[in-house]
């Protein structure tokens, strides 16, 4: 466990100026003298907005100029995407909150303790634990907004970025009807184009057919430097397809991995938490 610790950044990891992390900053071009420039036009530009009130923050718009590679104009741009969902968020918040308790039990979102070699987040979806005979796709979705807005507030990951890993066992028809075209391009374009997150990789396993249509439908809302990020694997070599992209040390046991099931972190444990944090991003 000693060598994970120093082959790997665990995953709360904070400190911006973690050695390992130089390169990735200089990935999404920051420095001091950028972040204090780009910060200074950010601030201005969302100023002089008269439809929006937005944070004006350096925690909060550094998340958006991090995931624009200090671009002020496409961090404009995208916060004001942002708050053009704020009906869609908090009609969500109204229709398809659910009691606590009940999201609790929803269960399918996990974290590696240790991030990937280029210092991304591992986070893990499962289908499986989704039964929508009792959950809708909103409430889902509600779940994992609430989730990525709190790992994203994490400056590591506003630089380093997320690779999703999601495992699609158990994908029935329940779970086809609920992927509707309006469901799912409400969830692509949230997670690449509303939130300043930088998806590094999604990996895909277990992959029924009937999942084929759901992806036909999603393609055309993946940009093409995301179409090439997108990787299926199966069980076959005991998963060494999928080793050869994240090391075993950094995967649950089920995978072929070296990290208990039990030891993977669970993203909804502090659901009532995760809310409130949610919350202040719309309150003026």
């Amino acid at each position: 466990m000693d060598d994970f610790r120093t082959r790997f950044l665990s995953f709360e990891t904070t400190d911006i100026n973690e050695p390992s992390i130089i390169a990735n900053q200089k990935e999404i071009k920051e420095s001091p003298e950028t972040k204090a420039s780009c910060l200074e036009i950010l601030r201005q530009n969302l100023r002089n907005l008269e439809n929006i009130d937005p944070l004006l923050d350096d925690c909060f718009l550094l998340s958006f100029l991090r995931v624009s590679k200090f671009d002020s104009h496409k961090a404009l741009q995208r916060v004001q995407k942002f708050y053009q969902q704020y009906d869609v968020f908090l009609d969500l918040y109204e229709k398809c909150k659910i009691p606590l308790h009940k999201a609790q039990k929803l269960d399918h979102l996990r974290v590696s303790p240790y991030r990937l070699k280029d210092n991304s987040l591992l986070l893990i979806a499962y289908a499986k634990k989704i039964n929508y005979k009792k959950y809708t796709f909103g409430e889902r979705f509600y779940t994992e907004i609430l989730v990525f807005h709190k790992l994203i507030e994490n400056p590591v990951t506003q630089i380093c970025g997320v690779t999703f890993l999601f495992d699609y066992e158990k994908f029935n028809i329940h779970s086809f009807l609920a992927c509707t075209p309006g469901w799912i391009r409400i969830f692509l374009q949230a997670l690449l184009q509303t939130f300043p997150c930088r998806v590094k990789a999604a990996h895909l396993l277990n992959v029924p057919p009937l999942f084929s249509t759901v992806y036909k439908l999603a393609h055309p809302y993946l940009p093409k430097k995301m179409q090439e990020r997108v990787f299926f694997h199966s069980r076959n070599g005991d998963w060494q397809n999928l080793h050869a992209s994240i090391p075993r040390e950094l995967l649950p046991e089920q995978y072929g991995g070296k990290i208990k099931d039990e030891d993977m972190i669970n993203c909804l444990e502090d659901i009532e938490i995760l809310e409130k944090n949610f919350m202040k991003y719309f309150v003026f």
